[in-house]
């Protein structure tokens, strides 16, 4: 009899353990406890429907929210979660995520300071596999697709890595997101490779907000590195931006044009929150230009016909048939431009051209230069949010 207790025991307490988490008391509390255990672990509020663990390596959640603990605004919400362990560590596939897009910066921020600043030595490789992600704001919505999330944590440096592409873009390949921590630095460098998958600019306005004033169409093409420690940080863009709105762009120096554009070979550097400098080429063969505006650019002498100059009797606004400048400006030196675009076949001895007006050449002063104080004014209004931008006109007068 004692050997058949001894044999029937185990099964008894199998049994005994099914019908244990098949209550809805185990269940709750297990919910609860794994709540807490989420919420402390990742340093946000988790709140789930329910978690189960068909195996001990594997877990499922459903209707994961991840909310700010300090604000209460949610962050991250996933309709599901699946996540399993092997040799090289998790592998995590989530369904159906949407990011809000206003926490951002706020989301990043968290896992610089949660994960990549904390050196371990026994932590495993975490995989996150999303075929798509939503990102997702007041006014608009942005699909991140065949989102691919790499973390592996040790002792002297920590790895995160991202790969995703848009959606609806001309430019589908994948783009490159990677972060390296160095725990005996004490410093963090980054890297966003976009070189041939085009980025939204909506997604990169809630780390650089100067991007908002590119409009909600605008992409971008190229390579974001930075670099930052306990008293610094530094940025460096350099790439194209396509289907910028020209009128958003110009704002900050009247809004005279109107239209859509190109930013080519731009390399600007930003510096503890600041633009600090920013060079490159504007072009369009779609936009116009205010006539006022253009007067006053004759007669401070910034531009000048090469032939005769486009009349007010064209209206208000005049078509600009081909627009072409190189611009470099910073807060040391103030604004220089010169014209990219090329003359007439037979005028060869004509200097570059700034654009075509009404069917007429255009040229810019060679090396027309802007005050420093009114550049930094323009760089200023860069750094405020779309609703606190006013029209400034800084051309006032020739330096």
């Amino acid at each position: 009899m004692v050997f058949l207790w001894l044999a029937l025991l185990p099964v008894l307490s199998i049994a005994g353990y099914s019908v244990l988490i098949a209550t809805p008391w185990y269940q709750s509390d297990q919910k609860e406890r794994w709540q807490r255990r989420l919420s402390d672990n990742l340093g946000v509020d988790v709140r789930f429907k329910s978690i189960e663990f068909p195996s001990p390596h594997q877990f499922r959640v459903d209707d994961l929210v991840c909310f700010n603990p300090e604000t209460g605004r949610e962050i991250l919400k996933i309709a599901k979660i699946q996540a399993s362990m092997d040799r090289s560590g998790w592998l995590v596939e989530v369904e159906s995520p949407v990011l809000n897009g206003e926490q951002i910066h706020n989301a990043m921020q968290l896992v610089h300071d949660r994960y990549l600043c904390r050196p371990q030595s026994s932590a495993c490789l975490l995989g996150l596999l999303m075929p798509e992600l939503l990102i997702s704001d007041t006014a608009n919505v942005t699909k991140l697709r065949n989102v691919n999330v790499g973390f592996k944590p040790t002792e002297s440096v920590s790895k995160l890595m991202v790969s995703y592409s848009m959606e609806e873009t001309k430019f589908p390949s994948l783009a490159s997101f990677s972060v390296e921590r160095d725990h005996l630095a004490e410093s963090t460098h980054w890297t966003m490779n976009s070189k041939t998958a085009a980025t939204s600019c909506k997604v990169l306005s809630e780390l650089f907000p100067s991007v908002k004033n590119l409009g909600e169409q605008a992409c971008f093409l190229g390579t974001i590195e930075g670099s930052q420690n306990n008293q610094h940080w530094k940025t460096t863009v350099r790439g194209d931006f396509y289907s910028i709105d020209l009128g958003k762009a110009s704002l900050p120096f009247g809004q005279p044009f109107q239209g859509v554009g190109k930013l080519h070979k731009v390399n600007a550097e930003f510096s503890d929150g600041s633009l600090r400098s920013v060079q490159g080429q504007v072009s369009s063969n779609s936009c116009s230009v205010d006539t006022n505006w253009l007067d006053q650019q004759f007669d401070i002498g910034v531009l000048y016909p090469t032939d005769s100059k486009p009349g007010k009797e064209m209206g208000p606004r005049v078509s600009v048939n081909r627009l072409g400048v190189q611009f470099d400006m910073d807060l040391e030196h103030g604004l220089t431009f010169t014209g990219a675009t090329p003359p007439p076949s037979d005028q060869t001895n004509w200097p570059s051209l700034a654009a075509y007006i009404g069917n007429k050449p255009i040229a810019c002063t060679n090396s027309a230069i802007l005050q420093k104080n009114r550049i930094a004014t323009a760089l200023n209004l860069y750094q405020k949010t779309d609703a606190e931008i006013q029209p400034t006109r800084i051309a006032k007068g020739r330096e």
